[in-house]
C-alpha cells in the first residue's frame, strides 16, 4: 500500500509519499523558479518557460503535461487497487485570476489518476490547517512549522515574504516547501482515516480537530468523510 499527499500549484507543488507504517518514503516538488530546484536537485522538477518564444498558454499546458509525466512515473510501479492519494480542493474563497488555470491542471490530474484506478481522497484547506495545527486559521508558516517535527526537508525551499490581508500586511512563507508540507498532512490525514477503517486507530484517540475532520459536513460533502466512498475508476 501507498499513501500519496498532493499539494499543486501553478509555479510549484509538492508530492509526498508515505510507507504503510504511516512515515515519509519520498518526496517530490515543482517549481519554475532555479534558486529552488538547486537547493534539492535530487527531489525536484523544475518547469520553465522555452524562450520568449513560448506563449503562456503553450507553457501552461507543458506545465500540466509534466505534472502527468512525473505522477505516471511515481505511480507505474505501485498497485493500483493499493494506492491512496489525498489532494487539496479548491479554496473558493479565493479572489485569485488564477483559480481557472489552476482548476484545469487539478481537473487534468484527477482525471488521470481517476483513469489509472487509484483510491482519492480530497480534502478542503480549512481540514488541512485543522489537522496541522489544530486551528481552522492559520499562517502556512504555522503548518511548515509542524510538518518540520516529522518531516526534513530544505530550509531554502521556503521564502519569508509579505502578503496582504484585510489586517494588514504579515510576514508569511511561500514556495515549494510549504506545498510538501501540505502535502505530507494531506498524506498523514487519508493514513489516519484508513487506521480507523481498519479499526487500528479509534475517533476517541484523535485530538479535537482530528475528530472534526472526519465528522464534519459542509454544503457541498453532506456526509461525513467516513461515511463517503473513494474517488477510483476501478470496482473493488
Amino acid at each position: 500500500m501507498k499513501i500519496i499527499g498532493l499539494d499543486i500549484s501553478l509555479n510549484h507543488g509538492g508530492v509526498v509519499v508515505l510507507d504503510e507504517s504511516g512515515e515519509v518514503e519520498s518526496y517530490l516538488f515543482f517549481t519554475t523558479i532555479k534558486k529552488y530546484a538547486k537547493v534539492d536537485f535530487d527531489h525536484c522538477l523544475l518547469l520553465q518557460q522555452q524562450g520568449k518564444e513560448e506563449s503562456k498558454d503553450s507553457y501552461h499546458l507543458r506545465k500540466i503535461g509534466s505534472y502527468l509525466t512525473v505522477l505516471n512515473i511515481y505511480t507505474s510501479a505501485f498497485d493500483l487497487r493499493k494506492t491512496y492519494i489525498s489532494i487539496e480542493g479548491y479554496s473558493y474563497g479565493s479572489l485569485s485570476t488564477a483559480i481557472c488555470q489552476i482548476a484545469e491542471l487539478t481537473g487534468c490530474i484527477k482525471r488521470e489518476l481517476f483513469e489509472k484506478g487509484c483510491k482519492i481522497r480530497v480534502h478542503d484547506p480549512l481540514s488541512v490547517k485543522l489537522f496541522a495545527t489544530g486551528k481552522g486559521i492559520c499562517l502556512k508558516k504555522d503548518i511548515v512549522k509542524q510538518a518540520k517535527k516529522h518531516f526534513t526537508f530544505p530550509d531554502g525551499l521556503i521564502k519569508e515574504e509579505k502578503k496582504k490581508t484585510k489586517y494588514g500586511a504579515i510576514l508569511e512563507y511561500g514556495g515549494p516547501g510549504t506545498d510538501l508540507a501540505d502535502a505530507y498532512f494531506l498524506a498523514r490525514m487519508l493514513y489516519v482515516e484508513l487506521m480507523i477503517r481498519k479499526g487500528i486507530l479509534k475517533l476517541d484517540q484523535l485530538s479535537e480537530g482530528g475528530r472534526r475532520i472526519f465528522l464534519r459536513t459542509t454544503k457541498m460533502y453532506p456526509v461525513n468523510i467516513l461515511d463517503r466512498p473513494f474517488i477510483s475508476g476501478l470496482q473493488d
